[in-house]
């Protein structure tokens, strides 16, 4: 289903004038024309607003008429507001000021030592990360924590074998 869109809404592509597209969508497609585009239009950046992209024989006469630039005229001239005695406010008094605790420094990877946090190995050397594991099991489960054991030839034998124990006939069991 199309929805139908305002006139007002729809604007032009600056590098290819076939494009129309609505505003919003603006920004989104002209960073797809610029490199489509970077050989054969040449464009100037308006000052007052980025999104005009305009050629360069009319850039001076865009500068003068732009719409925003009326905008930034009328900030620049305008008076600085007056504070009176009606658009003054007491100052605002507080028991609290953070300014005079004495309290560290937040640092992450102290916090994440201490706290119940998985942490991983991440961008360390091989040796680095087996001692970085071992030493968050250690943290993670005890200092008593032991690693299990590779198992050697004699234990690694015994559990092949082991499991077909249960298969055998009866009779070659002794």
């Amino acid at each position: 289903m199309m929805e139908s869109y305002d006139e007002s809404q729809m604007v032009y592509c600056p590098y290819n004038k076939e494009h129309k597209m609505l505003r919003k969508k603006l920004q989104q497609h002209i960073l797809k024309c610029r490199v489509i585009y970077k050989d054969t239009v040449e464009l100037m950046v308006c000052p007052f607003n980025k999104g005009h992209l305009i050629p360069e024989p009319e850039f001076f006469q865009h500068t003068k008429s732009c719409e925003d630039r009326k905008i930034i005229v009328h900030y620049q001239t305008s008076a600085p507001a007056v504070l009176n005695e009606d658009t003054r406010h007491a100052k605002i008094e507080c028991e609290e000021n953070w300014d005079d605790d004495d309290v560290p420094d937040y640092d992450p990877e102290v916090y994440c030592s201490t706290a119940n946090i998985v942490r991983e190995p991440n961008g360390l050397f091989p040796s680095q990360r087996k001692a970085f594991i071992k030493e968050e099991n250690r943290r993670q489960f005890g200092e008593d924590y032991e690693e299990e054991k590779p198992p050697t030839a004699k234990n690694r034998a015994e559990t092949r074998r082991a499991p077909y124990e249960a298969f055998r006939p009866y009779s070659r069991r002794q």
